[in-house]
């Protein structure tokens, strides 16, 4: 192996494609290392251990598939309108995540699937704060909701059925999202 300099980053895309290949299960110190024409040791200058390595890579799967696309506020789209997208894109991130990514995950060692599963509850509640500030930001929602209805609550409400129903592997949310717009916009007489 030469001694390339190479930054976290360059290593991070080698690692992302190697996992969209083959499925995070094939990614390994020493197959980065191998791909990327440097030694185990470079890596470990980057990485303190594999469930770093598997664990940042993963975080940049659904950074590039979620939070890119959802992390700005669009001030002409609603809450409800944002739901909606965000769920139709989630589909596809968890269908595709299956398929390619998760291929042979059975065999990883449950530090790297605790550690995965730490890093998808922070990015959970990072969600559910946008989430909050999408609904905060939303004037056409009636100012005089019923008590409980505020941003946090609706959306913690929202985040945990749009959950439910992808691990269900509904294709959508009719039920939720009708009663939301029903609820939010429409005065309550």
């Amino acid at each position: 192996m030469t001694s390339n300099v190479i930054s976290r980053e360059e290593l991070l895309e080698e690692a992302y494609r190697i996992a969209d290949a083959q499925g995070v299960s094939a990614l390994s110190v020493r197959s980065l290392a191998r791909a990327s024409h440097v030694s185990v040791g470079t890596i470990y200058n980057h990485f303190s251990s594999k469930d770093e390595l598997t664990t940042s890579t993963i975080e940049l799967y659904f950074k590039r598939a979620v939070f890119d696309e959802f992390c700005t506020l669009d001030a002409g789209k609603g809450f409800v309108d944002y739901c909606e997208n965000l769920y139709a894109s989630l589909t596809k991130l968890v269908e595709r995540f299956r398929e390619r990514w998760l291929r042979g995950a059975v065999v990883l060692p449950a530090s790297e699937k605790a550690a995965a599963h730490l890093r998808e509850r922070e990015i959970l509640d990072h969600a559910l704060h946008g989430l909050a500030e999408v609904f905060a930001a939303d004037h056409a929602i009636v100012p005089d909701l019923l008590e409980g209805l505020d941003a946090m609550a609706v959306s913690r409400f929202t985040l945990d059925n749009m959950l439910a129903a992808l691990h269900a592997g509904a294709e959508g949310c009719p039920v939720l999202f009708g009663l939301l717009r029903r609820a939010l916009y429409d005065a309550v007489e």
